[in-house]
């Protein structure tokens, strides 16, 4: 199995930046906790590639997602840059939210029309709603919207799709790109995942396991948000024979299915036999999913200390808060950015879905791609 290797980072969840991501994780957490992601404005440096058909198309998730792939991209290309043929190769891997605007279509429709008002003939003339419905509308709700806009603006035409796993997806991405790149003829890929708590799919779902509270948010064991982050991977043939200077480099992408709402102890443990004996034996850096519902963190803990001579542990949600698809990889980003955690350290992400299962990815930090101020969170 071939390396994979990180070359670039975009993210924008919560108080987080790319431009102030490793002094971020070095302040308190109190001081960001009540920050949230800016509205969705398009970069100007993207806008002036976009067509304005293609301006008509963005949503919300889509221009975030262009956002954060766009700093990816710019990090991964400061030392060298895509050719066309390379860009001809890349892959696309892109996580969606499912658009749920019909009762948005509705009130359009009763508005056009006085004679509207009244409920029997509005509901016997819904046949003609389509007709008020612009086409370009339908396009904002396909789940490859984002993939379109990042495949067309970054000129990346090997293919990809999007995935849904819920925690999982963003996590997800980068175990495909791991595994795919390996035998295809891209030389790398662009991995981006979006999530937004506030999304009625995924507020109600948290709000019925009693983890959420829409109308006290300071009652809430879990902290929602909405952010998105991207990640720029390449093969070693490509780092090699570039002389590229890599991140981190990949070394393993794991995932195990479970029914399970939330993964166990000895889900942890059957996950780490996947693992080679010098990883638990290197004291890595341990990423916790913890999102804050009850015991999640205490199973992970509780089976690396079974499995682990020694370990350190960092949990990010503090700051970063939780955006579903995006945990994992935000997770990834703030301990690439981490001051803390010298290069050359093995660091293990873990990520969890609901009744999806569980992941690993095991990575080498290789360098720091900023300027970094001390401090962690542990």
């Amino acid at each position: 199995m071939s390396n994979l290797f990180i070359t670039g980072y975009g993210i924008a969840q919560a108080a987080l930046k790319n431009d102030s991501l490793s002094r971020d994780l070095s302040e308190c957490a109190s001081e960001l906790s009540s920050v949230e992601l800016n509205e969705a404005i398009l970069s100007p440096e993207i806008v002036s590639l976009m067509a304005r058909e293609d301006r008509a198309m963005l949503t919300s998730q889509s221009i975030h997602c262009l956002n954060v792939g766009f700093s990816a991209m710019k990090m991964a290309e400061g030392d060298v840059k895509f050719t066309p043929a390379e860009k001809e190769a890349m892959c696309v891997y892109s996580t969606f939210e499912t658009i749920r605007d019909f009762h948005d279509v509705v009130w359009a429709f009763k508005s056009s029309s006085v004679q509207y008002a009244e409920k029997q003939l509005l509901l016997r003339r819904l046949g003609c709603m389509s007709s008020i419905v612009h086409p370009l509308r339908l396009f904002r709700k396909l789940p490859t919207n984002s993939l379109y806009h990042l495949s067309k603006i970054f000129e990346l035409r090997g293919g990809g799709y999007p995935l849904r796993k819920m925690s999982l997806g963003g996590l997800s991405l980068l175990e495909e790109a791991f595994y795919n790149l390996s035998w295809s003829d891209a030389c790398g890929a662009l991995i981006c995942a979006y999530g937004d708590m506030s999304k009625s799919d995924n507020a109600e779902v948290f709000r019925k396991m009693g983890l959420l509270d829409p109308l006290d948010p300071s009652r809430s064991r879990v902290r929602g948000t909405e952010g998105a982050v991207s990640l720029v991977v390449e093969t070693e043939e490509r780092v090699l024979l570039k002389d590229i200077r890599p991140i981190a480099q990949v070394l393993l992408a794991f995932s195990r299915y479970s029914t399970n709402m939330f993964a166990t102890t000895q889900d942890w443990i059957e996950a780490y036999k996947h693992v080679d004996d010098w990883v638990r034996e290197s004291n890595p850096v341990v990423v916790l999913y913890d999102n804050g519902a009850p015991g999640i963190g205490d199973a992970e803990v509780r089976a690396l200390e079974s499995c682990f001579v020694s370990f350190e542990v960092r949990r990010y949600k503090q700051l970063s808060k939780y955006a579903v698809a995006t945990s994992g990889l935000v997770d990834l980003v703030c301990a690439l950015a981490d001051s803390s955690i010298e290069p050359g350290r093995v660091i293990v992400i873990h990520g969890e879905g609901a009744g999806v299962g569980l992941s690993l990815i095991v990575l080498r930090k290789l360098e720091a791609p900023l300027s970094q101020s001390a401090g962690a969170l542990t």
